[in-house]
C-alpha cells in the first residue's frame, strides 16, 4: 500500500485595493494641527469600487475645519490562500474474506483460500500468497496553505467630498487624486462635510507567493495486525 505524499499544489490570489472611508479635520490650513478623524457610514458600499456615496454622521460642521488629510486607499496586508485539501487516495489492493459457509454466493473471480501452516507456509495447492493488513484508520491531514506578503500593486483613487448626503451636488473644492502611499492635505472651502466617494481610478493587484509550493500529507496511516491468506491459483 502506498499513500501520496502530496495534497496539492498551494496557490496564492491577490491582494486588492480596498478604498478609503474617512477623512481627518483640520482646523487650520494645510493640516497644520492634530485634527480629528471622520469614519463614513459603509454599510450600503459596493464590492465593485465604483464609488458609492458614503454619508458622514453627523456632518462636519464647516465652523470645526480649514483643511482635510484625505486617508490613501490601501492594498490588502495579505492574499488569499488555496482552500485546505482533502488528504489524497489511497492507492491500495483491498479484499474480503467470506467463510466457505457463507450464504453468499460465489463469484466467478473468487479464490478458495485457507490460513498458512503453523510454519507460516502455504499448504499445497493453496500457494498464492496473499498479506493484508485487518484495518485502516486514515489519520491523515492536509498542511494549510499560506502566503507571503503582498509585493507590487499600485492603487489609485479619486476622492471627493460633498456638503450634502446624496453626493450629487456641492462638491467641496473639486476631486482628489491619491495613491497608496499618499496623505493628500487639501484645504476647503468652509462648508459643512455631509459625506464622500472614493473611486479607484487604478488597480493593479499584488502578488503573493505561497509560503510553501505544496501542501504536504502529515499523519499516518494506522493499520491493524497483518493477516495472511493462502489461496489456490485458480478462480472458482
Amino acid at each position: 500500500m502506498k499513500a501520496v505524499e502530496e495534497c496539492g499544489v498551494c496557490t496564492c490570489g491577490p491582494a486588492l485595493c480596498t478604498l478609503p472611508s474617512s477623512v481627518t479635520a483640520h482646523r487650520s490650513l494645510r493640516c497644520g494641527d492634530y485634527g480629528t478623524q471622520f469614519v463614513f457610514d459603509d454599510q450600503d458600499a459596493d464590492e465593485d469600487h465604483s464609488g458609492v456615496c458614503r454619508k458622514a454622521a453627523p456632518p462636519v460642521p464647516s465652523e470645526v475645519f480649514a483643511s482635510v488629510t484625505f486617508d490613501p486607499p490601501t492594498l490588502a496586508a495579505e492574499c488569499v490562500a488555496s482552500p485546505s485539501f482533502d488528504p489524497p487516495p489511497i492507492s491500495a489492493t483491498f479484499a474480503k474474506a467470506c467463510p466457505m459457509e457463507s450464504a453468499t454466493r460465489p463469484r466467478r473471480d473468487w479464490r478458495a483460500c485457507v490460513s498458512p501452516e503453523d510454519d507460516g507456509l502455504c499448504p499445497p495447492g493453496f500457494n498464492v500468497r496473499f498479506e493484508f493488513n485487518k484495518r485502516i484508520a486514515d489519520a491523515r491531514t492536509c498542511t494549510p496553505c499560506s502566503c507571503e506578503a503582498p509585493v507590487g500593486g499600485i492603487c489609485e483613487a479619486e476622492m471627493l467630498v460633498y456638503a450634502e448626503t446624496s453626493c450629487t451636488t456641492k462638491i467641496i473644492g473639486g476631486g482628489f487624486g491619491i495613491d497608496q502611499n499618499d496623505s493628500r492635505c487639501t484645504d476647503i472651502d468652509p462648508l459643512p462635510i455631509a459625506a464622500m466617494r472614493a473611486v479607484l481610478t487604478r488597480q493593479r493587484p499584488g502578488t503573493c507567493t505561497p509560503t510553501s509550493p505544496v501542501s504536504q500529507v502529515i499523519g499516518d496511516l494506522v493499520s491493524g495486525e497483518p493477516r495472511v491468506f493462502c489461496c489456490s491459483n485458480n478462480f472458482n
